[in-house]
């Protein structure tokens, strides 16, 4: 994040009242011609993103503390014709508001205040996330391969969005735009998050929160969705490819222990 040596120090509260004044300023005053565009007033037509995610890969089974989870990898890619281009800034009460930024072809952005939520990452992410940014239900599959009985969830906080690797799509500059470090400190009061198109944001399965708990189920079929914006909170091109998914058969040796074999998987971006 970049700071100005004239204003006064980041966190405080004169700084907080000059962030809540005026967005424009906090759009083009940090990143000069690169953060001016999404100041200018929008022209002509809306170039949205469009969030599709990749099917859960690395699937397999992890033991902590006697219990067992089903962990695996997750990518979210950018196939819009628009950036994602997200804004937070934090309020008086220590509340954010995030903005979408949406740039339009004819120059200029539309600055649109969203109920996404910023919340802090203090599991060894140490920054900012946007909450529920993408979510993952298990499902049980009956003998017919349908979704049977109820979900179970993943218990990630959020997600630091920004253009972590080129996605397998032909699409957008073949460099990033967005870097984690827009994600903030945990005293940052202003945030700008992105995924340029053709880029992707990607978690290992080995980061905290990439799992979801398979205690008590049976050895069976089973089937782990991941659904990107799942509280339509952003504006984007379309939500029909919002949803993808993996299947995996669950079985159980003599001692005790779980494995998890790879079966079907749901459509990639394109």
């Amino acid at each position: 994040m970049c700071h100005d040596p004239g204003m006064p120090p980041a966190g405080s509260r004169i700084t907080r009242q000059l962030a809540a004044l005026s967005v424009v300023a906090l759009l083009s005053g940090c990143g000069g011609d690169a953060e001016a565009r999404w100041a200018e007033e929008p022209v002509g037509s809306a170039l949205l993103p469009d969030f599709a995610p990749v099917p859960p890969s690395d699937i397999h089974t992890k033991q902590i503390d006697g219990a067992w989870t089903v962990e695996f990898s997750s990518t979210l890619v950018n196939v819009g014709e628009g950036d994602f281009h997200a804004t937070a800034d934090k309020q008086l009460d220590d509340s954010w508001v995030l903005t979408q930024d949406i740039e339009y072809d004819g120059g200029g952005a539309e600055h649109v205040t969203t109920d996404a939520q910023a919340v802090w990452g203090g599991d060894g992410h140490e920054h900012w996330h946007v909450e529920r940014y993408v979510v993952y239900h298990l499902f049980a599959l009956d003998e017919a391969g349908k979704v049977t009985g109820p979900a179970r969830t993943d218990h990630k906080v959020g997600f630091c969005i920004y253009d972590f690797e080129r996605a397998e799509v032909d699409l957008g500059s073949d460099e990033p735009t967005y870097d984690r470090k827009g994600c903030g400190e945990e005293d940052s009061t202003h945030l700008v998050m992105g995924l340029s198109p053709g880029w992707a944001d990607h978690y290992n399965w080995d980061l905290p929160g990439q799992s979801i708990e398979i205690d008590g189920l049976a050895d069976g079929d089973y089937r782990i969705f991941a659904v990107a914006d799942e509280g339509t909170v952003f504006r984007e091109e379309t939500t029909e490819n919002n949803e993808t998914w993996v299947d995996f058969t669950l079985s159980s040796d003599p001692q005790g222990n779980r494995y998890a074999l790879l079966g079907d998987v749901g459509p990639s971006p394109a």
